[in-house]
């Protein structure tokens, strides 16, 4: 009986430290705090940007707060209030302290967090460096009192090819500091190029045998699939998608020769400045089976109808007007603008993200077949 009691009372003080044991804790304290209470969300998509909430988590007198949780490691956001949205990529055994006074923020207890904001840094210096100066430039120059269509067009060539650049800065961060990190996630809302293939299926195989059970691995494995099936060779999914008019019209039911799925919008530079070298190549070979279905991820219905009468796109358009939420968008794993497939009359995909010259060249000798 002695024998029994003894197994019994090793038993329950196993399950019990089981139970008491935490995925992660956060803990801290907030400045003159707006409100008494602070929120945990999880950022279950962010490309679609949709996230869940964990917990509320209240304020003490002072602006303190400590909670457990037995959630799963993934990429999570601490909302402070309306103005101030903390990320946190949480794994486990971690106790994370957050400080948010008037001179600035700070997290301590978490290395992936920390790896993921030298990352949102290096990220940010190296846009202003390549992207973001010659977007300036554009706009300076535009704004004169006779602006030069030619160095237009110049500097926006230099700003596409720039931000193929700046993306392999952050395909060569990855691949240096990443590892198997949580903070991994959020990078792959940047994950594009036909070249990068077998390096994203390289790291996320390796993410996966880190953390074989994670949603957050199935993500990534869904990321790498979907930018598989939308590459050059693959079959381009079907798209229905209203019309200006409210007419639903399919990517299918087009069927010409050769047709370029165009996902741009209103507010993107380099895809309105595209739209010459769109219309010139609609008006040279459309009676000749050559056809355009543009996607705008527009979420402003005025703003997009006001750039399909001034760029005089005549050809089929279609929006949802839910942004990068437009389901097509998802699909296609476009994640940033101007993106662009040309697939034949089967639906094969025979070029990706072609822009400018490139595009008319490749048309044109289609077109002479």
């Amino acid at each position: 009986m002695k024998y029994f009691l003894v197994l019994l009372t090793i038993f329950l003080f196993a399950n019990c430290s089981q139970e008491e044991k935490h995925t992660f804790t956060l803990q801290g304290r907030i400045q003159n705090p707006v409100r008494n209470y602070i929120i945990l969300n999880q950022e279950n998509d962010i490309e679609r940007k949709e996230s869940i909430v964990i917990d509320t988590l209240f304020l003490d007198e002072s602006g303190k707060f400590k909670s457990d949780f037995n959630t799963a490691p993934h990429f999570y956001s601490l909302v402070i209030n309306e103005d101030e949205v903390v990320p946190l990529i949480l794994d486990k055994g971690q106790i994370v302290t957050i400080e948010i006074r008037s001179s600035g923020k700070k997290v301590t207890g978490s290395n992936d967090t920390d790896l993921f904001m030298e990352y949102e840094k290096f990220r940010a210096a190296s846009l202003e460096r390549l992207v973001k100066t010659i977007r300036k430039e554009i706009a300076v120059e535009s704004a004169t009192e006779h602006p030069d269509p030619i160095k237009i067009d110049s500097l926006g060539k230099l700003e596409i090819s720039n931000y193929d650049l700046h993306l392999a800065e952050l395909n060569s961060f990855i691949k240096e500091k990443m590892g198997t990190s949580i903070a991994l996630y959020p990078t792959s809302i940047r994950w594009k190029g036909e070249e990068n293939l077998k390096f994203y299926d390289s790291i996320v195989s390796n993410f996966e045998k880190a953390h074989s059970n994670l949603s957050v691995s199935k993500a990534l494995r869904e990321k790498v699939t979907r930018l598989q099936q939308t590459s050059v060779g693959g079959i381009a999914p079907d798209i229905e998608m209203n019309t200006k008019d409210g007419d639903i019209v399919s990517l299918y039911s087009i069927n010409k020769r050769y047709t370029l799925v165009e996902f741009w919008a209103s507010w993107c530079g380099p895809c309105r400045r595209e739209s010459a070298v769109l219309k010139n190549l609609y008006s040279k070979y459309n009676n000749k089976g050559f056809e355009i279905y543009g996607i705008s991820l527009d979420t402003n219905k005025k703003q997009w109808l006001g750039a399909l009468e001034k760029d005089k796109r005549t050809w089929t358009n279609v929006s949802t007007l839910e942004g990068f939420k437009t389901p097509a968008a998802y699909t296609y794993a476009v994640t940033a603008l101007p993106m662009s497939y040309l697939i034949d009359s089967d639906g094969k995909i025979i070029a990706k993200d072609i822009h400018g010259e490139e595009l008319e060249k490749l048309v044109d000798e289609l077109m002479r077949d």
